[in-house]
């Protein structure tokens, strides 16, 4: 009999932001398929009885291809095995998510997926910025500036100009100078607020507030991950309060706390 595959939305990258749901499916797998940006704190949630397996598809890295990880997902599914498929952010939001759901329900695997917090959400607002905020924006577009092959997305650039409307860029840092470019070119003002949300909820979080005309030059200096956030409401990062990483207790401060 197959057993059971959970694609498991991780969040942005702070355990304190699983679902309790997430925590208690991660809780009763047999193995665990991990992503290579998980952060460590959410890794040892796992539990030591499960077999965790990196599948991580890292930039210039070897990876697993896409066919390798549904080979994996079959071969254990198959011997009876409760297998995660731990993602960052949501299993369905510029992920591969839905290409798995499809092939686990195709080859007769009970799937369920878990919803988790996307980078896209997450990242504004936890560098102090609202992408709806009333008076500064109607809309927000959230887009990638990635596809497959290594190839460039740009086709969302006319969104930069519309009045009152915020665009999020995931996968775009490394493409800051083909973006500024193709915006420029095609009229959007220079002076357009941009900010660089890195690690986004992690205790090395960092911000950088720029303008397209600047964005190359600021790119270079933000780490990564990290999010490009464009619009009015950036201007708010400096009045809003900004979300706070709790150190967490590892498990030897917990047995020698007295």
């Amino acid at each position: 009999m197959n057993g059971s595959l959970y694609l498991i939305g991780c969040g942005p990258g702070d355990a304190d932001l699983l679902t309790l749901k997430a925590l208690k499916t991660i809780q009763k797998l047999d193995v665990a398929l991990i992503d290579h940006l998980l952060t460590q704190e959410i890794i040892d949630l796992i539990p030591t009885s499960t077999k965790v397996v990196f599948v991580g598809k890292e930039k210039g890295c070897h990876s697993s291809t896409q066919d390798e990880i549904n080979g994996l997902i079959t071969s254990y599914a198959i011997q009876g095995l409760c297998v995660g498929r731990l993602k960052c952010g949501d299993p369905y939001i510029f992920g591969r998510g839905t290409e798995e759901a499809i092939y686990a329900m195709e080859h007769g695997i009970h799937t369920e997926v878990i919803p988790g917090i996307s980078s896209a959400l997450s990242g504004p607002l936890s560098a102090g910025i609202a992408p709806t905020a009333r008076g500064y924006a109607t809309g927000m577009s959230v887009v990638s500036a990635h596809l497959a092959g290594d190839r460039v997305n740009l086709s969302w650039i006319p969104l930069l100009g519309m009045a009152s409307h915020t665009t999020i860029v995931l996968m775009g840092l490394s493409r800051a100078e083909q973006i500024t470019a193709e915006a420029l070119q095609q009229g959007i003002n220079p002076a357009l607020s941009v900010a660089i949300v890195s690690n986004a909820t992690s205790a090395n979080q960092s911000t950088i507030i720029t303008t397209l005309g600047d964005l190359v030059r600021a790119a270079k200096k933000a780490p990564k991950p990290a999010i490009m956030i464009f619009g009015d409401v950036v201007t708010l990062e400096s009045q809003l309060p900004k979300y706070i990483h709790e150190i967490k207790e590892t498990a030897h401060d917990i047995a020698y706390a007295g």
